[in-house]
């Protein structure tokens, strides 16, 4: 006997929420142990479209902070070079000093004295010309000219340009030395060879005035290293600064991104137990569907 229309449409109506209360706890329970699997909360914009924006934009300032610290990293390479260099410039016209000092006071040889010092300047002229990377640290902007030639005179370009590395937002430092390759207005290996000159004529007021220009460039040299010193300072407090703001942007990144754990865990458990009973529901549906249509 054919059942009343009202009693069909009962069970599809409780048939058809079941499937629809079913469907729905299974896709939040799969989204759940996807959660998990990655330990994203926010993956696409679908997910939460403000909140996939703001980890966007976060994400493209930790790029940032990370492109600055690259090249924060290349500067330090070079500035530590040019102290290096530097340092030993001061060193070599420390030496020659020395050796002008005894020769005024008759202690050693002159000649010997002399080649001392125009060994000092052979040096002095290779560490004028170093490269780092493939480029002249004493060049200014003409970094791919030797600034000093075999002569120990200043070639003819301008290397008074100074090289500036952006360290953050609207940040910049000089990164270059700019006047190393010359000592009171004269070349500094023309200041050593003056010196051994003066050696070998034995001429004292001669002497004299090219040790104070010797003395000069000590002191010049000093001055420079401490300068590069306090540019790679700079660089490194630029660079610690950048990772500290890193780190806090990574945790407002992470805070809109990733999930939390035990949260995360405890509705996953809730939606295993809603999945259960939406699937007995639906099993209860079918069930009493196929009993009602044999009846």
């Amino acid at each position: 006997m054919p059942r009343p229309i009202q009693t069909a449409l009962t069970r599809a109506v409780a048939h058809g929420t079941a499937d629809r209360t079913l469907t729905r706890v299974r896709a939040q329970s799969d989204k759940l142990n996807g959660q998990l699997a990655t330990g994203f909360r926010v993956q696409q914009p679908s997910d939460d479209p403000a909140g996939y924006a703001r980890a966007k934009d976060l994400g493209r300032l930790q790029d940032r902070l990370t492109q600055y610290n690259r090249g924060i990293d290349a500067a330090q390479l070079w500035t530590d070079r040019t102290q290096t260099e530097l340092d030993a410039l001061a060193e070599l016209f420390t030496g020659a000093y020395e050796s002008g000092l005894r020769a005024a006071n008759g202690v050693l040889d002159g000649e010997a004295l002399a080649r001392d010092v125009e060994s000092a300047r052979r040096e002095t002229i290779a560490r004028l010309n170093t490269t780092s990377g493939g480029e002249y640290l004493f060049a200014g902007n003409q970094t791919a000219t030797a600034p000093i030639d075999a002569a120990g005179a200043v070639a003819p370009a301008d290397f008074s340009g100074v090289r500036q590395r952006e360290v953050a937002p609207g940040i910049t430092l000089d990164i270059n030395t700019v006047g190393a390759l010359e000592v009171d207005g004269a070349s500094a290996p023309d200041r050593l060879q003056a010196l051994a000159d003066a050696i070998r004529s034995g001429d004292q007021t001669a002497m004299r005035d090219a040790l104070g220009s010797v003395q000069a460039g000590i002191d010049h040299y000093g001055r420079l290293g401490g300068q590069s010193g306090s540019v790679s300072r700079q660089l490194a407090s630029a660079r610690s600064a950048n990772e500290a703001q890193d780190m806090v942007v990574g945790e407002h990144r992470a805070a809109i991104e990733e999930i939390d754990l035990a949260e995360v865990l405890s509705a996953n458990q809730r939606q295993q137990t809603a999945l259960e009973a939406a699937l007995r529901a639906t099993a209860t549906s079918v069930q009493t569907s196929i009993l009602n249509y044999l009846q």
